[in-house]
């Protein structure tokens, strides 16, 4: 528990610059009395306290204290209130400290209310990491943005100047279904496609842009029968085949050694008997899995076959059928894809 000694007087000139900035409700909230903090927790007891009453104590008490030279530097925002805004202010509203300290506990009760409908939307609308568009577009603008605020804070980022949330939550939502809007602000980048939002870091490699872009890794051999786990160039994790007697794939009908390679674009795979062949860019469209995430996919080969993709799909011509005894699982793990933006229909590995 970190405790400092910031007093109503304090509070006051935050206010007043939270207003003057334009803020909105966290930012009038102020100073909380407690937050979390560095794995605790800081506390301010002594806001109901003003700078005139912790004076008066501390001279009583006999203590030493220091007084900051820069306080008197009136370049700074907060001295220049401080010094020659608020002497007036006073002067006309001697309960200014306490009253406006009282309405930043009304803002932040507010704030937690509009915190807490958010979590509510935010549960109707995720997607593993992303967002689903048609559940934001379903909400009133003022909830749409109030839950794109929550969201990003959330996963750690800066928030979005209010323009910035206004094309996110209005153009960037309503753009037709086959565009790939993106809009970035200083520390992060948001990203539409395939109906889903996804937030990335500002010029981060992992973005649909730059996964499109980024060179393939080299393909490479698996010969499983040896080593049941493959483990994948990079942070692109790795491929399992785990023994499973309810498992969707026939090791009999699995080629000895297997060929990884990543999309390059073109892929046709089958996923289920007598169906013809279809583009894996499609299967991936009605997937929903976010762009970042379709460029990481490694895909079994056997010869010029595509067998499988990742733990998503299998060929068929491997897929387990009854009576088979010898079956096994696929399974992609390490590599950062969460089961809720794993496809919902399809043969899965």
């Amino acid at each position: 528990m970190l405790l400092t000694a910031h007093h109503e007087d304090d509070q006051l000139e935050t206010v007043l610059l939270m207003l003057l900035r334009g803020a909105g409700l966290a930012g009038l909230a102020a100073m909380p009395e407690l937050a979390p903090f560095a794995g605790g927790f800081l506390a301010r007891p002594l806001l109901t306290r003003s700078r005139g009453e912790l004076e008066a104590f501390v001279r009583a008490a006999g203590l030493d204290f220091l007084e900051d030279p820069s306080n008197l530097d009136e370049r700074f925002d907060r001295n220049f209130l401080r010094r020659r805004v608020l002497p007036l202010v006073r002067e006309r509203w001697p309960g200014a400290a306490a009253t406006v300290g009282r309405a930043a506990r009304h803002a932040a009760e507010a704030q937690q209310l509009l915190e807490t409908l958010a979590q509510a939307d935010l549960g109707a609308a995720r997607h593993g990491e992303s967002l689903a568009a048609s559940a934001l577009r379903a909400l009133p603008p003022e909830r749409r943005r109030n839950a794109l605020r929550l969201w990003i804070a959330a996963r750690g980022f800066s928030l979005p100047p209010a323009t910035r949330l206004a094309e996110i939550a209005g153009p960037m939502l309503a753009a037709r279904a086959d565009a790939h809007p993106a809009i970035e602000w200083p520390g992060a980048r948001i990203e539409r496609h395939a109906g889903l939002f996804t937030l990335y870091p500002a010029g981060d490699a992992t973005g649909a842009r730059a996964a499109r872009s980024a060179a393939a890794p080299r393909a490479l051999v698996w010969a499983w029968r040896s080593e049941s786990v493959c483990r994948l160039p990079g942070d692109l994790g790795q491929l399992e085949l785990r023994a499973d007697a309810h498992g969707p794939l026939s090791l009999a009908a699995l080629p000895a050694r297997l060929t990884i390679r990543w999309r390059r674009g073109g892929e046709r795979l089958v996923v289920a008997p007598g169906r013809p062949r279809r583009a894996l860019k499609s299967l991936l469209r009605e997937s929903r899995l976010p762009p970042a995430q379709r460029a990481r996919l490694p895909l079994l080969y056997g010869g010029a076959r595509l067998l499988a993709v990742a733990d998503l799909w299998l060929d068929p011509s491997v897929q387990a059928r009854p009576g088979v005894r010898r079956r096994a699982r696929l399974v992609w793990t390490g590599a950062g894809v969460t089961a809720a933006a794993r496809p919902k229909r399809g043969t899965s590995a």
